[in-house]
């Protein structure tokens, strides 16, 4: 796991409520089919039955990953009554890092957001709700360029951005899985104890291995966390 915060409260920001996680399945593309479809057992298993799907419609740019050509999978993710939001549109950057809107110009980033909502609603027959750049990384700018384009929310670090509301919510820290070799949640670990929000990433081969899941279930069970999706969160704090 690595943390990933983002500093002290900023003036006019509001903190998402203790006790909770804004948790996510990132990177979820027709690659992942089958680890998609565990991940999403486990989490239910838990008890966990709310958190967003971060779609990459594109995924490293090729075209054998597009949902277009992977229906099934496409309605058996529809058939979930999961939020499904915008994780990117290839989630690489030119450079082949995995940081697709780090340093992207402003034109480009609008060019992607858009071919990305369409392509999600051509195979989702919907709108994705809002937009989380891969690994959270964007610059502040991307949240005009998300606005522009129609989006619910955008997320920057551990900012949460709602647009129509021009309301912005915080988490004390960010925890992705498959991070940085060598990294841990430890720097978090006293805002876990003290039930601190939360946002929290994990990735569709988390399956594969116990840490991860054994600790979603000591912070629901022992720590008494909320999880909860990006959308379902804001739509009980408008």
């Amino acid at each position: 796991m690595v943390r990933k915060g983002q500093g002290s409260s900023r003036k006019g920001t509001k903190a998402v409520a203790d006790g909770t996680i804004l948790l996510s399945l990132h990177d979820v593309n027709p690659t992942m089919e089958d680890d998609v479809i565990k991940s999403y057992d486990r989490l239910i298993d838990l008890g966990i039955d709310s958190f967003t799907l971060l779609v990459t419609p594109l995924y490293e740019l090729k075209r054998s990953n597009s949902f277009e050509k992977h229906d099934l999978f496409a309605e058996y993710l529809q058939s979930l009554n999961l939020e499904v939001s915008l994780h990117g549109y290839s989630h690489v950057a030119k450079s082949g890092a995995p940081d697709e809107f780090r340093r992207i110009p402003q034109e480009r980033a609008i060019s992607r957001l858009k071919s990305g909502k369409s392509l999600i609603k051509k195979s989702f027959g919907q709108k994705p709700f809002g937009f989380v750049p891969p690994l959270w990384v964007a610059p502040r700018r991307i949240v005009d360029a998300v606005r522009d384009v129609g989006f619910n929310y955008c997320v920057v670090g551990n900012c949460l951005y709602h647009l129509p509301e021009s309301r912005v919510f915080e988490t004390a820290e960010c925890l992705i899985s498959q991070g940085m070799k060598g990294a841990s949640f430890i720097e978090a670990q006293m805002e876990i104890e003290l039930s601190g929000p939360l946002q929290m990433g994990i990735h569709p081969l988390d399956h594969r291995a116990n840490s991860v899941f054994n600790l979603l279930k000591d912070m629901k069970d022992r720590l008494g966390y909320r999880f909860v999706g990006y959308r379902d969160y804001l739509l009980t704090h408008d």
